[in-house]
């Protein structure tokens, strides 16, 4: 299949020849001392006869750029799984398995050359990213620090005949209420509505994200990531009205166990859908990046106008009180995905209280 992606290749391309059109992409970039990470993917993927998912990267800027970002030190790859809304990332380039020892410090004030150049590199997905070998639809991206590039869309597709009465099954299956349990649980101590310090809902589908620009470690004060949303939903994430179903057991617990902790005696009123959202986090320090999945609630109206329902919404968190967030001082750009949906980075410095006499 002819490609119109960044780097200019056909699918067939990014299993025989990934660099066929390397210097004719790179050299207009060089000349305009462009500082740029391109992303490619195939667009279709023969499940029976392929069996890796190459993709591929082009890394062109001057030697300023290429020492301050190293692509084999920040690079990150991932993948949105359209059908299920759960990302997955993971360093574009492996890291050393007996390598134990903290990342050294880059010294950005080491003299370098005023050249110009670019690198290739080939990342296969599947390898990387764990991704199942079954037909599915996927948005790949990469990640180099603040910079997020555009997504490929991928299908992992099957020659095989279809079987109706699996479809039928199929179908049915994924339109069953799942609601999983969010993440946060309710009933933490920050407000979850709207104030006058949340983002205003986007007009159109999309995630909005603010945070402190720096976080004091030792301050004993919350380093609030703040967001609000309008998403699409899928189906089996909507909340039927009434008594605990099939498949909503633990969102009703959760409710529940909110209230008895709250010393109230109802819940509060449940959501009407849930929606989940991944945080993929990378420190300037490296070493690969953080990931987060939330499942967020949304209590507003949902919209049934359009060929999917989408919901809108708010949230807090506390991002110290996320796993691995507070390890090193380093400064966190961070992102969020849901759906075809990205946003960020919003960065974050994280310090400790300047020692006084």
């Amino acid at each position: 299949m002819t490609q119109t992606g960044p780097l200019q290749l056909d699918d067939a391309d990014f299993w025989s020849d990934p660099e066929r059109t390397r210097r004719q992409v790179a050299a207009p970039l060089e000349a305009a001392r462009r500082n740029v990470l391109l992303f490619d993917a195939p667009t279709r993927v023969p499940l029976e006869t392929r069996e890796s998912l190459p993709t591929q990267a082009l890394h062109v800027g001057d030697s300023r750029s290429f020492r301050d970002r190293p692509y084999e030190r920040f690079a990150v790859v991932l993948a949105t799984d359209l059908d299920n809304n759960i990302t997955v990332a993971a360093a574009a380039v492996p890291p050393i398995e007996d390598e134990t020892a903290p990342l050294p410090p880059i010294d950005r004030s080491a003299p370098v050359q005023d050249a110009v150049g670019n690198d290739a590199y080939t990342i296969d997905l599947r390898e990387r990213l764990n991704l199942p070998w079954e037909p599915g639809r996927y948005l790949a991206r990469m990640i180099l620090l603040d910079e997020l590039t555009p997504p490929r869309l991928i299908e992992l597709t099957s020659a095989r005949p279809p079987d109706p009465a699996v479809e039928r099954y199929q179908q049915e299956a994924a339109n069953r209420t799942r609601v999983p349990a969010l993440v946060p649980a309710p009933g933490g101590p920050l407000p979850q509505q709207r104030g006058a310090q949340t983002p205003a809902v986007p007009s159109k589908t999309g995630l909005q994200l603010t945070a402190p620009r720096v976080c004091v470690l030792d301050a004993g004060a919350p380093c609030v990531l703040r967001g609000a949303f309008r998403l699409p939903l899928l189906r089996r994430h909507l909340l039927p009205p009434g008594p605990p179903r099939p498949g909503t057991e633990e969102i009703h617990a959760q409710f529940a166990a909110a209230a008895r902790a709250a010393g109230t005696g109802a819940p509060p009123a449940l959501p009407q859908a849930v929606v989940p959202v991944t945080l993929v986090a990378v420190g300037d320090v490296g070493g690969g990046p953080s990931v987060w999945r939330l499942v967020l609630p949304v209590h507003d109206p949902i919209d049934h106008n359009g060929t999917r329902p989408v919901g809108t919404g708010s949230f807090a968190i506390d991002l110290r009180e996320l796993r691995g967030f507070t390890g090193v001082q380093q400064t966190w750009y961070l992102y969020a995905f849901s759906d075809e949906v990205a946003s960020g980075p919003v960065v974050v410095g994280l310090t400790v209280s300047p020692r006084t006499p």
